[in-house]
């Protein structure tokens, strides 16, 4: 072989391996056995996808508008031109099929495994399951597309979240991995949603993971930067808000910001404190969950009569309020008609984001302490936009415990350097007055309500399963016949039957659902004694349990909820205990020692 052709067979050969080595790299770094690069690049893959649901989730909503009121435009632009009529009976419409998907698809949403993204990151394996999420979702569109006075951002976060779940199980990545990829999804979501990409990647690790170590955070950031690129670059959407330029007066103005973030942290307790209320009340109504949406779609569509601002998340809204278009008697209705309407909504069980709503309401407390400042001191030189914006801040930072986030997510907004001294002020003041009600807990963290107990303080109470077991959904007598059994269960589907003799002492437990396709089959005489047919309880859990060896003896079972017993040697039953409670128990006690 001569010189020249071994030269061209060289070159060949070495032209033919290139795409090979390209193709060896691209697998590699799919299967993620480049553990950075390939941690990055699904970060990426993530946020992009997530950036894309997002947009589907915006189009399905004006989907759902459309077909309800023939309107394409803002929600509140479409209320406000509608006849009365259809004002009201739109929410009504979208609420009762909002349940109706919630309903016909319960058994799908209530099935084992993780749906929510916070468990799923915290103490879940980093899988979601996609058909309960995707349920759920289009429960939310109905909802939202109707004018129902609640956020988008929970369905977009929890849909990139789980895109996320479902990357890291094609990229075969270990479970630690997978749950990173989880709270990417959810930092992608809220960029998406707000603009903001830092604070979308700081709300995670500061909320969620409760750590803003480099390994986890650094792609969070890729994650919500790559889906605020693709949202506002490549597909050209605007920023949600219209923020004016802020002007900050003299120092001496610092003064009455303080005093708003002391008057936010008072607000936002009893404003929590109202959304439970209103659950509890909704709760109560033994109607089917479709009615109980559409009577809060009722409640929203009747205050539109008066009020059409009340309708969607009030994007438009908040604008208005920004650029001190919405002043006087008309805010303070539209303020008190929008807390009534996102309450109603929210307590009725409806799927969505209450971060918007949370900003609408900041917002209008401090457009309202504007006007009153300016009234008794007029040479105050703030804008009116700018006690607004710190009034956004300071209610969320009092709502959600995360004063870091809210102050850069107020600062992405306005990217003016001079709202950020009173912001950080009123933020703070707004947190440390939230945690002085004795009550005072994060919107994250509405299932608990810890209590002192013989004076070792709720860092002790919550070491504990004690404060978090509840009244058995269902308890049977061990000679009670299936039947009976089942003509006396609650309305509300039971996960678990108890069987429990003359003393109360757990026997059995068993599915009813199960139990019933088998009557129904032929397979079991309904005059059956249903101590017969229970199945021995694998793990009870006592109240002096600790939470990590109960959240171990739920992920062993592999349950949702799972019963209480007085102890080892008395099994007399006293309740149970849900799986998400205990982790939230878990991140609360983890914020309190941080």
């Amino acid at each position: 072989m001569t010189p020249e052709v071994l030269q061209v067979t060289n070159r060949l050969t070495e032209m033919a391996a290139r795409p090979i080595r390209w193709l060896t790299r691209a697998r590699l770094l799919l299967l993620g056995h480049e553990e950075l690069t390939g941690l990055v690049f699904w970060a990426a893959i993530t946020g992009l996808a997530g950036a894309l649901a997002s947009v589907a989730f915006r189009i399905g909503i004006r989907m759902v508008q459309h077909l309800l009121t023939g309107e394409t435009s803002g929600l509140v632009q479409t209320a406000s031109e509608l006849q009365g009529w259809h004002r009201v009976v739109a929410p009504v419409i979208g609420g009762v099929l909002a349940g109706l998907v919630m309903q016909f698809g319960a058994r799908l949403i209530d099935r084992r495994g993780a749906v929510d993204y916070m468990e799923a990151i915290v103490v879940g394996d980093g899988a979601i399951a996609a058909r309960p999420s995707l349920l759920r979702s289009l429960s939310s569109l109905f909802t939202i597309g109707s004018g129902g006075s609640i956020g988008r951002e929970g369905p977009m976060v929890q849909l990139a979240a789980l895109i996320g779940s479902k990357l890291g199980l094609v990229s075969r990545a270990p479970v630690s991995r997978r749950r990173l990829l989880v709270a990417c999804g959810a930092a992608a979501g809220i960029a998406a949603a707000y603009n903001a990409p830092i604070a979308g990647a700081l709300f995670v690790a500061e909320i969620v993971m409760g750590s803003i170590a480099m390994e986890s955070f650094g792609p969070l950031l890729v994650a919500s930067v790559t889906a605020n690129v693709t949202i506002h670059r490549f597909l050209g959407y605007g920023p949600v808000f219209a923020v004016p330029h802020v002007e900050f007066g003299s120092n001496w103005e610092l003064v009455p910001y303080g005093i708003l973030g002391v008057v936010a942290g008072h607000l936002a307790p009893p404003f929590l404190g109202v959304l439970e209320w209103t659950k509890r009340r909704f709760e109560a109504i033994a109607v089917p969950v479709y009615m109980r949406l559409g009577l809060g779609g009722l409640v929203v569509g009747l205050l539109s009569l008066f009020y059409p601002e009340v309708w969607g998340n009030g994007y438009s809204v908040v604008g208005d309020i920004l650029n001190g278009q919405l002043t006087g008697w008309l805010l303070l209705g539209v303020f008190a008609s929008k807390v009534v309407s996102t309450t109603a909504t929210v307590g009725s069980g409806a799927v969505g984001g209450i971060f918007t709503p949370t900003l609408f309401i900041g917002a209008a407390i401090g457009a309202l302490a504007n006007a009153l400042i300016h009234w008794g001191w007029p040479a105050a030189g703030s804008s009116p936009g700018a006690y607004a914006l710190v009034g956004m801040g300071s209610f969320l930072a009092a709502t959600t415990h995360a004063p870091l986030t809210s102050i850069l997510m107020i600062f992405e907004m306005t990217l003016d350097y001079d709202v950020v001294l009173p912001l950080m002020l009123a933020c703070v003041t707004a947190l440390y007055t939230a945690k002085a009600y004795r009550r005072g807990r994060s919107v994250y963290h509405d299932a608990l309500q810890p209590q002192q107990q013989g004076g070792r303080g709720a860092d002790w109470h919550l070491r504990t399963v004690a404060p978090l077991v509840k009244p058995a959904a269902a308890v049977i007598n061990e000679n009670t016949s299936v039947r009976d059994m089942l003509e006396t269960l609650p309305n509300r589907a039971a996960q678990n039957v108890y069987v429990v003799d003359q003393r109360r002492e757990l026997l059995a437990t068993l599915d009813p659902r199960a139990l019933l396709r088998k009557v129904r089959a032929g397979e079991i005489d309904p005059e059956a004694k249903v101590g017969a047919l229970g199945v021995p309880v694998p793990f009870t859990l006592t109240p002096e349990m600790s939470l990590t060896t109960a959240l171990d003896g739920f992920l062993r079972e592999n349950v949702k909820v799972l019963p209480v017993a007085a102890g080892q040697w008395h099994p007399t039953l006293l309740g149970e205990v849900a799986r998400h409670d205990v982790l939230l128990a878990l991140q609360d006690r983890i914020a309190h020692k941080g």
